[in-house]
């Protein structure tokens, strides 16, 4: 019910993207998603990217660019996997790269060759992360 729901906002840019998605279904699939970003999230406002990543993760959803993604070779693809989940990953985190080894499971050292070869630059990626 609603009053189990944690009190969280809508920014401007992610109230336009669920308005301009093309939803494929009924209003279940809405109110899905509200859940999800209800309930998921963390901080107390809701971007865009977290919306974005939302509705990539909703079965029966198809993102416009999902099928492009399928049609790169495979290290292609990982690579820009990748690169997209660790600069979220950063900006979430503050550009703490100590963080988000800890988050990905995986050791630092790795994860500083992993953005060196990727091309981030962890301080740059650094955003308000909530």
């Amino acid at each position: 019910t609603r009053e189990n729901l944690p009190n969280r906002r809508l920014t401007v840019g992610a109230q336009n993207r669920l308005r301009n998605h093309t939803w494929p279904g009924n209003v279940r699939e809405l109110i899905n998603v509200l859940q999800r970003l209800l309930i998921l999230g963390s901080g107390s406002t809701i971007e865009s990217e977290e919306v974005e990543t939302t509705l990539g993760a909703v079965p029966g959803i198809e993102r416009a660019d999902e099928v492009a993604e399928f049609e790169l070779p495979l290290k292609e693809a990982r690579e820009q996997f990748e690169r997209a989940y660790l600069e979220y990953r950063l900006r979430r985190m503050g550009g703490s790269v100590s963080k988000v080894a800890t988050a990905a499971g995986i050791e630092r050292t790795h994860l500083y060759r992993k953005l060196r070869g990727l091309g981030i630059d962890p301080r740059q990626s650094a955003g308000d992360g909530d």
